[in-house]
């Protein structure tokens, strides 16, 4: 058996090394930018004859292997066979784990014998779906090595007679089941196939979507030790190098929306497996990006996985946005309708990723109080007072409401849920502008009928919206209105209208509650002209809409 010094001694690094780096000679060594950190002046050096590569700028120094490990992000086994097949030579640990080896030959050439059954009398329903119905090409379906498993296929069994391949095996990695009965049948039938490859480009299990419609649409293989839906991201041994040359990555949600942005010339974009987006998944995208783009299916389930990823974006220090189709369901569809100039100009729509993620948990907003309390509720597991902060401000302009105000509700809800009581429980130290018109409704009549004709609910969260419409259809008693709250609504109520305020002026306090109403309604406005921007494309008009916005804004300012 080859040791593993041997090997080293056998490899050509600069041949390695050049694979990755553009280098040039400088006396006995060679040098080139360092691909691990940002550099204008060359101070990655490359010694063919110690075998080793250093740069003196950030420190990263190292052998062979540990350079293909490190710039692949890979582990050190799949280092090593990337080094040996650069090289063209064998690795010495064949036979240290030669069952993978002897997995991976097989795997290989099952997926060459089901991509020839593809284009076989047996494949052509197969084969027409995929070129008419989906659009795909036959240099498309060779290039991803897509296949076709017939019904009642005996595929692998026929490569595992050839390849000694044992049933031991093949049910040990799922490419076979056994029923009830005990006979053995092939765990994919009349489905395409497509090869799920590791980091360094190995196959590793296989994934199978139904000609057409049926239920389960997708399947992978099942689980083993060389293959994890948590760790492994269709098509990310492709998109590697244009992920770090682009400075971003695309992550879609199935096979066939990562190869329609590959065939559409976005070869930075790879897939999750039926798995959301894991710290896994993370830590190979970030040694080569801090820039993701989410790409998932506009229908509820797409949408759900982009917010459940909440708490695994919120460790890591990435710049995240999020994009969501609205006349196609993901992404193979919209490149069916749209070409790769269109989709760049669609780019521009996309939504840094905790906006996205406020506007998920506040959905509807029309009612500001229940919106909030939904906010409250998903928000429960974020620790960082920062991201806090950053999400609050998001829901303070998607409401249209002051941070300070919005601090307070929140704070009554924490209060609320902590101590599991009513609102009785919870003290008032002070009243944002809302509280205030609840307070100026009884305060006397004559505030009381300026209030009604000056201010509009429409811009009111729910419960003083309440109190004000119970009041304009002629309740104006306090013990009326607290008929028709809740128990909650009612002790909330009665802190307020029994708080002990001196008001000199009622009239400039009516002032100050008109001004906070017309600056919501403003923020509403600017937020419509917001959304009518992003739905143009006539420049002209875009350039009208921003006028207006900047209009809005100066009255704000006071200007």
């Amino acid at each position: 058996m080859k040791s593993l010094e041997d090997f080293k001694a056998q490899c050509d690094i600069v041949k390695v090394v050049s694979h990755y780096v553009a280098l040039e000679k400088a006396g006995s060594s060679y040098k080139g930018l360092c691909p691990f950190h940002e550099e204008k002046t060359p101070s990655f050096y490359v010694n063919p004859v110690k075998g080793f590569f250093h740069c003196f700028g950030c420190g990263a120094s190292g052998d062979v292997i540990e350079f293909v490990k490190k710039i692949e992000n890979i582990s050190f086994s799949e280092a090593v066979q990337k080094v040996a097949d650069i090289c063209n030579i064998d690795s010495p640990l064949i036979s240290s784990d030669g069952e993978f080896s002897k997995y991976s030959i097989f795997m290989e050439k099952l997926v060459k014998s089901y991509a020839e059954m593809l284009f076989s009398s047996n494949g052509k329903a197969a084969l027409s779906y995929l070129i008419k119905d989906r659009k795909l090409d036959v240099e498309t379906l060779k290039k991803f090595e897509i296949g076709y498993a017939p019904k009642n296929s005996n595929i692998v069994n026929f490569v595992a007679n050839k390849a000694g391949f044992d049933v031991a095996n093949l049910l040990k990695y799922g490419l076979v089941s056994r029923s009830t009965n005990g006979s053995i049948y092939e765990f994919f039938r009349d489905r395409i196939i497509f090869p799920i490859k590791n980091n360094s480009g190995r196959i590793v299990a296989l994934g199978g979507r139904v000609v057409g419609e049926g239920d389960p649409k997708y399947i992978n293989s099942p689980e083993n030790k060389y293959f994890s839906k948590s760790k492994i991201l269709y098509l990310f041994d492709k998109a590697k190098a244009q992920i770090k040359e682009n400075d971003f990555a695309i992550i879609c949600e199935g096979y066939m929306d990562a190869i329609a942005f590959h065939k559409n010339g976005f070869e930075n974009a790879c897939a999750v497996l039926g798995v959301g987006l894991t710290q896994m998944h993370l830590e190979s995208i970030k040694s080569l990006t801090n820039n993701l783009l989410l790409v998932l299916d506009s229908d509820k389930a797409g949408l759900n996985a982009m917010e459940k990823l909440s708490l695994t974006l919120s460790k890591y220090d990435l710049n995240v946005k999020v994009l969501t189709f609205t006349d196609a369901k993901d992404p193979d569809e919209y490149f069916r309708m749209h070409d790769k100039k269109e989709f760049k100009n669609f780019l521009l729509n996309a939504t840094n990723y905790w906006d996205f993620y406020v506007r998920m948990t506040l959905k509807d907003t029309s009612d500001a109080s229940k919106a909030i309390k939904r906010f409250a509720d998903a928000t429960k597991w974020i620790d960082s007072p920062i991201l806090r902060s950053n999400l609050v401000r998001i829901v303070s302009k998607n409401l249209m409401i002051e941070e300070n105000e919005l601090l307070y509700e929140l704070k009554i809800e924490a209060e609320e849920k902590s101590n599991n009581k009513l609102e009785k429980d919870v003290k008032i130290s002070r009243m944002n502008f809302e509280d205030w018109i609840v307070y100026l409704l009884f305060a006397n009549e004559d505030i009381r009928n300026k209030i009604l004709k000056s201010v509009s609910p429409d811009y009111l969260s729910e419960f003083p919206r309440k109190v004000f419409n119970l009041v304009n259809e002629g309740h104006i008693y306090p013990q009326e209105i607290l008929e028709s709250l809740t128990a909650n609504e009612g002790q909330r109520f009665f802190k307020i209208v029994t708080k002990d305020v001196n008001i000199n002026d009622f009239d400039e306090a009516l002032k100050v509650v008109i001004k906070k109403i017309n600056e919501r309604k403003i923020r509403s406005d600017i937020s419509k002209l917001e959304e009518e921007m992003k739905s143009t494309k006539d420049p002209e008009k875009q350039r009208s809409l921003q006028r207006k916005m900047l209009s809005l804004y100066a009255v704000l300012k006071g200007k």
